[in-house]
């Protein structure tokens, strides 16, 4: 999923220039209806042109696209309501957007839009006329789920508007309220409902089958369509990408647009004509940039356990260490790491091998290879490490691997916010530090979640590092702990967050108790809301990262956005003894056949074998044992290290992946 990364800048100028206009226009039009200076003919058109054009200010609001400063939204929101529907609020038509674009083309009950394009031909224009009827509908039907806020606003500017109707015709103004504002108001929204809902979206497919393939691109006539659409005829940029501003649509499509074809997204020509993602080509010529297939990639090479020297271990808080390793010179390029990245570690603990995943906490740029170790109740592994581990000692270590990365770029102006819950700051911490570091005009929030500051990892580097950076990163602690000695020597914040974020003069702010949905979504309303972050990252116990999942998901941030990794994944899985399918794995470069019992996994019956696979968690966490299927088919209970895409594309996690046909090929070494 492309992520074209367009500053969403602290005010849209042309946003606020569209609502000007449109307040002018409408000023013009109504003195000319009250003074009788031009025919109906012409004054209804431009009433209704300006709700057209108020819609787009309204819509752009409602993505927090009007700008970063949230009260600008919120402002340009509620001032261009009246001019679209005077009866409804403005947190309404947030609401039932939102649940547009949450369920795009699924059933009128589900997407609210979808009632523009269900029915035969002869009902659409009539029902594109009563699309604010529909909506109605909708919302009363969900009312007692809403926010009593919204509820009171709501009810509050239908009373103002209906007792204002009621006003202007016992005065003897039912005609101009008439001709002034009803007649034209239907017509917009009726042209409203043509073009934003059923052009992009009819007789497509529900998004949550292809966000790709629910809503399409008009082409052709750029110079005369985008300028009457309002960029609208390149609607699924905005579906993709909700808070890009309206006015960057045709240049997000140019940008990313070899991405956008290789999904095949719908597209037709501004007459209507259907496209293929080929026949799109050619037709812009583009023939030539796409007639010679990419080269194949070069096979992966098998990874393989080298024995490093452990140069330092030192103590970091109560129950954690640093273990620094050293890498010799033949081996630095091997060993060359993304930040985010982690190594696995293969030890005998008490006459076992056991083997654990780590992340690098250091940055690439320092060239030192270190990892952070906090003791787990009951580890092994960490329990050696914190208390046994010392320089001198070797350790058999993978190269860096996974894909929770984040390369900074010079140029890059980004915005980004991480979740960090105890040893989850360790590939933050190298995440952040070298992306800003890097990227002088990015900035980021670190939310950091712990028992209280003597179990808290890094604390002493996040606040040199928040201070070094002068403000282009801001830390909030949240302390579980109500002894932690940080909470009583700090002021104690008001319950809503977002007053205490807005009001923050220190880089570092401590918060009493648990970061839960409630404090997260009050954050999302205000400081981080999600129109103003590039990229999010996650990383934590699962139940911390779910949570945090479905809050951005609920505020429609965009899952190619949201980075995560879990502490440990999910429990190993059972099999039985009963025999079960034949596989064949590659691994290694070398190919094996395997018989497997019912329900065993992948992975179980390689190592059952003797094949020398990669695995650390096996609960579907760190992503080291990935490989593709080649032949066959398989079900995973959770992929926690794999995307959706990538599981489309014959990706698996084989120490979750149970065959599910009578013979399985699955390849290690295919990249």
């Amino acid at each position: 999923m492309p992520t074209p990364r367009i500053p969403l800048p602290m005010v849209s100028v042309p946003t606020v220039l569209l609502f000007a206009g449109g307040a002018m226009v409408w000023a013009g039009a109504t003195w000319l209806v009250v003074n009788e200076a031009a025919p109906l003919w012409v004054t209804i058109p431009l009433h209704a042109l300006v709700t057209f054009t108020m819609f787009t200010v309204l819509h752009e609001s409602t993505h927090h696209a009007a700008g970063q400063l949230t009260w600008v939204n919120e402002l340009l929101g509620r001032l261009a309501m009246p001019f679209v529907a005077s009866y409804g609020s403005f947190p309404l038509v947030r609401y039932i957007h939102l649940e547009h674009h949450r369920n795009t083309n699924e059933d009128a009950h589900t997407d609210p839009d979808a009632w523009t394009a269900h029915g035969p031909w002869w009902q659409l224009p009539l029902r594109w006329l009563t699309i604010d009827f529909w909506y109605a509908r909708f919302y009363v039907a969900r009312q007692r789920t809403r926010p009593p806020s919204e509820r009171v606003e709501t009810v509050a500017v239908v009373t103002l508007s209906l007792a204002a109707f009621a006003w202007l015709t016992a005065t003897g103004l039912g005609w101009e309220l008439l001709v002034i504002y009803l007649i034209p108001q239907r017509v917009g929204l009726a042209v409203l409902a043509w073009w934003f809902d059923w052009l992009p979206h009819h007789d497509l497919g529900a998004r949550r089958q292809d966000r790709f393939g629910a809503t399409r691109v008009r082409v052709g006539l750029e110079w005369l369509m985008t300028p009457i659409m309002l960029c609208q005829n390149y609607h699924l940029v905005h579906h993709l990408h909700p808070a890009i501003p309206f006015y960057r649509y045709l240049r997000t499509w140019k940008d990313n647009r070899d991405a956008y074809l290789a999904r095949d997204v719908p597209i037709a020509t501004a007459w209507g004509r259907e496209l293929t993602s080929s026949e799109y080509r050619e037709w812009r010529q583009l023939t030539g940039s796409f007639a010679v297939e990419p080269p194949a990639p070069p096979p992966r090479q098998p990874s393989r356990f080298h024995a490093l020297r452990v140069a330092e271990v030192r103590p970091l808080c109560e129950g954690a260490v640093t273990v620094t390793f050293d890498v010799p010179e033949p081996l630095r390029e091997t060993f060359r790491f993304t930040p985010g990245q982690h190594l696995v570690i293969r030890a005998e603990v008490d006459g076992e091998e056991v083997r654990r995943a780590y992340s690098i906490c250091s940055t690439p740029e320092s060239g030192v290879l270190r990892i952070a170790i906090k003791q787990q109740l009951g580890g092994a592994f960490s329990t050696f490490a914190t208390t046994e581990l010392a320089a001198g000692d070797v350790l058999d270590v993978l190269p860096p691997h996974g894909m929770f990365t984040l390369t900074p770029e010079q140029g890059r102006a980004g915005r980004y916010v991480a979740l960090a819950a105890g040893s989850g700051i360790t590939p933050i911490l190298s995440i952040l530090t070298a992306t800003l570091l890097n990227e002088p005009h990015s900035r980021a929030t670190l939310l950091y979640v712990n028992t209280s500051g003597a179990t808290t990892m890094f604390a002493t580097e996040l606040g040199d590092l928040a201070a070094r950076l002068g403000g282009r990163l801001h830390v909030v602690h949240y302390r579980t702990d109500e002894r932690d000695p940080d909470l009583r020597t700090h002021r104690i914040e008001k319950p809503f967050d977002a007053v205490g974020e807005a009001l923050a003069i220190s880089h570092e702010r401590y918060q009493r108790g648990r970061l839960d949905s409630t404090r997260l979504r009050a954050l999302l309303q205000a400081r981080l809301h999600p129109a103003k972050v590039d990229d999010w990252f996650l990383c934590g116990p699962r139940e911390l990262i779910d949570m945090a999942r479905r809050t951005l998901a609920d505020k429609d941030v965009p899952e190619e956005n949201v980075h995560f990794e879990l502490f440990q994944g999910a429990l190993p899985v059972r099999p039985s003894r009963r025999p079960g399918p034949m596989l064949t794995v590659t691994a290694g470069g070398k190919t094996v056949e395997i018989p497997a019992t019912v329900g065993e996994t992948v992975l179980s019956a390689a190592l059952r074998h003797g094949v020398d696979a990669p695995y650390a968690c096996v609960g579907g966490a760190c992503g080291t044992c990935r490989a593709s299927v080649v032949r066959g088919s398989t079900r995973m209970d959770v992929h926690y290290a794999l995307g959706d895409d990538e599981v489309a594309a014959g990706r698996i996690l084989t120490c979750r992946a149970v065959a599910t046909s009578p013979e399985l090929s699955v390849d290690y070494d295919r990249p």
